[in-house]
């Protein structure tokens, strides 16, 4: 296997293994945190609120990143099948812009964040991944720069259908809760 395979085919794995800690940590971080985000960021706060995002269970947040996990799967798989490797590339960097955004909340909040052990280990493998595809890349620099364009738009838009199932799903799972909490 190609080494850019092997690379391209490692970023579901990533991505997960980062997930994880974000997964396992958000419940107990949120309510741990959550009278300091209320003071010291009110605004981000209240949104979040509003949205029912501090309400989330670790389950609804795992249906997200399983959302998520499938969309980041299903390019890197098909990437290498077709030796097609824009999708992936942009891809790459929709996931590396995510970490950067950890690694920002980090600095801005100065404490532990969920993520952010992993955000810093895998950022490695992000820029390896691309000095790799950039060695063996038949795009020019300006196609580089539209694909991670596009692939910047594309993780935020695919946040909005991962929040529309974890929606979904805490409403059926409050749901089941009540019908059982009636028995």
């Amino acid at each position: 296997m190609a080494r850019i395979n092997l690379i391209i085919i490692l970023l579901p794995f990533v991505f997960m293994i980062h997930e994880y800690e974000e997964i396992i940590m958000f419940r107990r971080w949120i309510d741990r945190n959550r009278e300091e985000l209320r003071k010291r960021f009110p605004k981000i706060e209240s949104f979040f609120t509003r949205r029912g995002v501090f309400d989330y269970s670790t389950s609804t947040f795992a249906v997200g990143t399983a959302h998520e996990f499938i969309l980041i799967s299903v390019v890197s798989f098909c990437s290498v099948w077709t030796g097609e490797y824009q999708w992936w590339f942009a891809a790459l960097t929709g996931y590396s812009v995510h970490l950067l955004m950890h690694i920002v909340q980090w600095i801005v909040y100065r404490k532990y964040v969920p993520a952010i052990i992993t955000s810093l280990l895998t950022l490695p493998y992000c820029i390896y991944s691309f000095a790799e595809f950039s060695k063996v890349t038949v795009l020019s620099f300006s196609q580089m720069v539209l694909w991670a364009a596009i692939g910047i738009v594309l993780t935020i838009l695919s946040l909005f259908s991962a929040f529309f199932f974890m929606d979904r799903f805490q409403r059926w799972e409050k749901g089941n809760k009540q019908q059982t909490n009636k028995k």
